[in-house]
């Protein structure tokens, strides 16, 4: 589920939208492009482009690989949470073996999408 940084990033096209769409509604969040390369994945429907309730960002590194970054610390926030008891169900989306940089977290989309939708959903709740 969580997989080293991608080194290089792809320009997403027109089609692509779709995927993002459906990860968005599936974490139940909202979604704007900030470039030709990343897409924002926040709590609040807004047309504003500030970072206030941005909580992870969509990558694409080749066709049909999407990868989704977000902060360390919201990541061990939401997994905090999730083995204090209030909310047993989902613990276990989140893998051990978390760290690959100092302060950031990758999602592979390719192993295990709904793992990855649990984790997210989690983060943007705890925001």
């Amino acid at each position: 589920m969580i997989d080293k940084k991608p080194r290089r990033t792809m320009a997403f096209v027109e089609h692509d939208e779709d995927f993002i769409k459906k990860l968005a509604g599936d974490v139940g969040c909202h979604y704007s492009r900030a470039n030709e390369r990343t897409y924002n994945l926040k709590k609040h429907k807004s047309s504003i482009q500030g970072k206030i309730d941005i909580f992870a960002w969509v990558h694409k590194e080749d066709e049909n690989y999407f990868w989704v970054a977000t902060r360390k610390i919201w990541v061990e926030q939401a997994r905090s949470k999730a083995m204090s008891g209030r909310n047993k169900a989902q613990p276990g989306c989140f893998s051990r073996d978390t760290q690959h940089a100092e302060d950031s977290v990758c999602f592979n989309m390719k192993d295990d999408y709904q793992k990855t939708v649990r984790a997210l959903s989690m983060i943007n709740k705890m925001r």
